[in-house]
């Protein structure tokens, strides 16, 4: 039986069974007034990760939403728009495709966000509020283990990656490494790269 290592934040939604070993947590950021006072102005709403759905308590009824993926969409527990492809450059195709002239979009996001559906607001010049709403947070869990029990690595996001490197040093050559999400895959392959022209 192939022995998967798993080190994102929510193993319940991958379909394996696996060990649990998360290099990363999260941090909500205490909240700026001024996005709380912009709040009742925003007609649309981009939530990038599950996470800033589970960080943002306000009450969404009247906001148009867009989701970056299914899994973000099915948190929100109501309708939401979701581009073709789950990343940030799939939310700016998805946002081409509609009217914001007179939108007023809120996005909140992680500290370690990439920066490109802001660079896109700007120079589209929509009015719009980005909230560092939580940062995410290298960690080693209290558990040793051995990637000589393990087959498989899961990684979940460009922080896991990481993560990873901070506590093991390197990327295995002799293991299956599994990506979630082309970000990721990014990633991985840069570090992998450097690695090999070291």
């Amino acid at each position: 039986m192939t022995k998967i290592l798993y080190l994102g934040l929510d193993p319940e939604r991958y379909p394996a069974k696996v060990i649990h070993y998360p290099v990363i947590r999260t941090e909500k950021l205490p909240l700026k007034k001024e996005a709380l006072s912009f709040w009742p102005q925003c007609t649309h709403v981009i939530f990038t990760s599950r996470t800033a759905v589970l960080y943002w308590k306000e009450n969404l009824s009247g906001k148009t939403l867009i989701a970056i993926g299914p899994a973000t969409g099915l948190l929100l527990g109501c309708e939401s728009l979701m581009p073709l492809t789950p990343t940030q450059e799939g939310i700016i195709e998805l946002l081409q495709k509609i009217d914001l002239r007179n939108a007023f979009v809120f996005l909140p996001h992680s500290r370690r966000s990439r920066p490109h559906l802001r660079e896109f607001l700007e120079r589209q010049n929509v009015r719009h509020v980005a909230l560092e709403l939580y940062d995410t947070v290298l960690v080693q869990p209290d558990f040793p283990i051995s990637l000589d029990e393990v087959d498989e690595i899961v990684f979940t996001s460009p922080s896991t990656v990481e993560g990873f490197l901070k506590i093991f040093g390197k990327i295995p050559d002799d293991k299956k490494l599994t990506c979630i999400g082309g970000v990721t895959e990014e990633a991985l392959f840069s570090y992998r790269k450097f690695q090999a022209e070291l």
